[in-house]
């Protein structure tokens, strides 16, 4: 379908959206438009051409809140009847030229916002103090959540005035910060999507993120940054200890609730680094374990959730070396920025500096003072099932970022309170994909498809379509992408392609010596 109306500025009028005010709105023409877009958000990279599109950019504020925020939206030259809200990541409410572009070259009309601050998704400097001891609560509320409505009823009503009809329907995509954004909706505006695809969803954001810096406490506690080198030569010792679990060994952990590595007896062993032979030390064993097991409160409980065993243990104990070995740590910068400016209050305070009480004070305060701002937890997600829609969410099992727990630990409590979960929401997870993205598993790049299907014609999803990235040989591999709780298992036959895969219950049966495919005798209940 093409536009009814010209792409100008006097074809458009404001969008009534409650509590904004406008201060600007102008439209125009882009034509053979090329956009780059990275894998992730659910789709390969792409490098797009010949795009041509009605750029609608309007700004507005709330008022009484002396916030600036910026949408945009962008309407094919030939539409597909639907209209595609897209998410942003870290500290970014948008992504815009990337995620825009990708959605217009599938027919959506698509809309991004800024969420009234820098669209920076590594820091969130610039905006999160008004002055030392104060945070910006008004940006913070844009950020978390008032954005994305606004961005969605202006972007449906720009979309129904440009083409002269309501979008037959209206979908969510994103990762990570837009995974949350995504889930958000759900929970807080359950009318604005028919369909919301929200992948490695950085919910629970008020624990995570303080967990994300727990590596950097404890090589700050240790006094000791292991290489880089140190952390990749752990992970291939717990990937060969625990690949073949599902019964072939492939590089890849599928069932990480199986195996129970302790890096303690890899302390002396030794290991090249970058052509210098050098041994694993107490120190990233300890770092190791405390990824894998999760952060914990100085009496030993549990603060948050661990990563996989083929996660990268560098994503979060990230160090840099000079040429003498000296190594020193990079904290995640999302980690860092939320614990100094938010709960901190203060852009001089030296994190390096944390006591383990003042550690345990810093995440009771992020949980008490957040958590109903932006934690995207809450399991009640009636409303939006009750109005028909429909929710996919994924997670790469070796997210070396974001814990999985904590999605499928969410899954599992709106499943609690709402046994029919799967009619409205089905959760997935990937064996082997990291963060939105890469890794040696499957990807699965066609999660939008599945979630039309199931919106539009009513065909639940039971696995989603993976495939991998080419192997250095070219080897592609096809695999089912398990729908939680099931699991991803080696049937035998030829591993490069999906029938050789099945999706079963979680189960206690371990490989023997010499045999192939899996054989799960056991029912096993996952614990967290």
């Amino acid at each position: 379908m093409t536009s009814s109306v010209a792409c100008a500025t006097s074809s458009f009028t404001y969008p009534p959206v409650f509590g904004t005010q406008f201060v600007d709105l102008t439209a125009s023409p882009v034509t053979n438009f090329s956009v780059t877009t990275a894998q992730g958000d659910s789709h390969f990279a792409k490098n797009l051409t010949s795009l041509n599109f009605c750029n609608v950019s309007i700004t507005y504020t709330h008022p009484g809140y002396n916030d600036i925020t910026n949408v945009q939206i962008w309407l094919p030259e030939h539409w597909n009847g639907r209209f595609l809200g897209t998410g942003g990541g870290g500290f970014a409410s948008g992504m815009f030229d990337p995620s825009l572009g990708h959605g217009i070259s599938q027919g959506f009309a698509a809309a991004s916002t800024d969420g009234a601050h820098s669209i920076d998704p590594a820091s969130a400097a610039s905006w999160a103090l008004l002055s030392p001891g104060n945070v910006d609560l008004v940006t913070l509320q844009d950020f978390a959540s008032t954005s994305l409505n606004d961005m969605t009823e202006m972007g449906k009503a720009i979309t129904e005035t440009f083409y002269q009809t309501p979008p037959s329907y209206s979908y969510w995509s994103g990762c990570s910060g837009g995974g949350r954004q995504g889930v958000m909706m759900a929970q807080r505006y359950p009318g604005g999507y028919d369909g919301i695809l929200a992948a490695a969803p950085a919910i629970n954001w008020a624990s995570f993120l303080v967990a994300e810096y727990d590596p950097q406490f404890i090589m700050n506690l240790l006094g000791q940054y292991p290489p880089p080198c140190e952390l990749d030569a752990i992970t291939a010792a717990a990937i060969k200890e625990c690949d073949a679990l599902d019964g072939i060994a492939d590089g890849i952990v599928s069932l990480p609730h199986l195996c129970n590595f302790d890096p303690a007896i890899l302390v002396g062993q030794p290991f090249d680094c970058d052509g210098t032979s050098a041994t694993i030390t107490q120190a990233g064993a300890t770092i190791a374990d405390a990824l894998w097991t999760g952060a914990k409160f100085a009496n030993g409980s549990d603060e948050w959730f661990g990563l996989n065993y083929d996660a990268p243990l560098t994503g979060l104990a990230s160090t840099v070396c000079t040429e003498g070995k000296s190594c020193t740590g990079i904290p995640c910068p999302i980690a860092s920025d939320w614990i100094q400016y938010f709960v901190v209050k203060d852009a001089t305070f030296d994190l390096r500096k944390l006591t383990r009480a003042e550690f345990d004070d810093v995440l009771h305060m992020s949980r008490s003072q957040y958590g109903s701002v932006i934690d995207t937890s809450d399991p009640s997600l009636e409303r939006f099932r009750d109005l028909g829609g429909k929710m996919i969410t994924w997670h790469g099992l070796a997210d070396q970022l974001i814990h999985p727990g904590g999605t499928s630990s969410y899954y599992d409590r709106v499943r609690d309170r709402d046994p029919s979960i799967t009619s409205f929401y089905r959760h997935f997870e990937a064996p082997g994909i990291y963060h939105c993205s890469d890794g040696p598993g499957a990807f699965p790049g066609e999660a939008l498809q599945s979630l039309i299907a199931w919106v539009e014609d009513g065909i639940a999803p039971t696995t989603l379509n993976g495939t991998s990235l080419p192997s250095t040989d070219g080897t592609v591999l096809h695999r089912p992408i398990c729908m939680y709780p099931t699991v991803q298992v080696y049937l035998g036959g030829d591993p490069t392609v999906e029938s050789s895969f099945a999706c079963v219950e979680a189960q206690t049966h371990l490989m023997s010596e010499g045999e192939t495919g899996y054989q799960g005798q056991q029912q096993f209940q996952v614990q967290f």
